[in-house]
Formats: C-alpha cells, sequence, structure tokens
C-alpha cells in the first residue's frame, strides 16, 4: 500500500505548531498520535483533497499496518517530506528503504541459523 502523501508550507507549519517542535523533531516521534498527525495534514483522499480527519488517518494507519511496519509509515511521511523539501534532499530514503530490508533479511537469516 502506498500513500498518496504531500506537505506544503502550511501544512508543515500545522505540524509544528501542533508538537511545538520544528518538523525535523517532529518527524522522531513515531507514536500514533503523531503518525496520525502528519497523516491528517498530508493525506490526498481518494477525491483530491488535501488533509484527512483524524478517523480517516486513524484508519489508513490500521490498513496500511495490515501490509507493512511502523517503519515503513515513518519512512514514507520522510520521503514526502523530502520531496517537499522540508527535509533534506541528500537524505536518500529509499537507500534507507534497502538498508532496513537487508537488515531484516540478515536477522531472519541468523534466526533460521540459530534453529
Amino acid at each position: 500500500m502506498k500513500l498518496n502523501l504531500k506537505y506544503n508550507a502550511t501544512k508543515v507549519d500545522e505540524i509544528e505548531h501542533a508538537r511545538n517542535l520544528p518538523i525535523e523533531n517532529c518527524i522522531g516521534d513515531t507514536s500514533v498520535n503523531m503518525l496520525a498527525t502528519f497523516l491528517m495534514k498530508g493525506l490526498i483522499d481518494d477525491n483530491g483533497v488535501h488533509g484527512v480527519s483524524r478517523s480517516v488517518a486513524l484508519d489508513v494507519i490500521d490498513k496500511y499496518l495490515e501490509e507493512n511496519d511502523k517503519n515503513d509509515l515513518v519512512l514514507e511521511i520522510m520521503e514526502a517530506l523530502v520531496n517537499g523539501g522540508f527535509l533534506s534532499r541528500e537524505l536518500d530514503v529509499e537507500t534507507v528503504k534497502k538498508a532496513k530490508a537487508s537488515k531484516i533479511a540478515q536477522a531472519n537469516e541468523e534466526l533460521q541459523n540459530a534453529i
């Protein structure tokens, strides 16, 4: 499941005001509350409307987590923030995703060898 996320200055400002922190610090908070806030502000719904209600954001999180994990969700949010220019464009989220997949594969292999 790929999310349609887009952030602009208005949405990032709203997120920063909600937490009273700069966006770089907000992305470090991976609580469900913060993830819902990121989705509420950045998700574009099926009708092309930018922003969704808290209940829709929480439903999207539940559906997303059926196929992915919370770290994947954080990476998707980070990628949208990088694309919007709100996090450094030097941050290569695809490389982070590949490194995560490699580490998970390595851990699974080690578990299999231990059994």
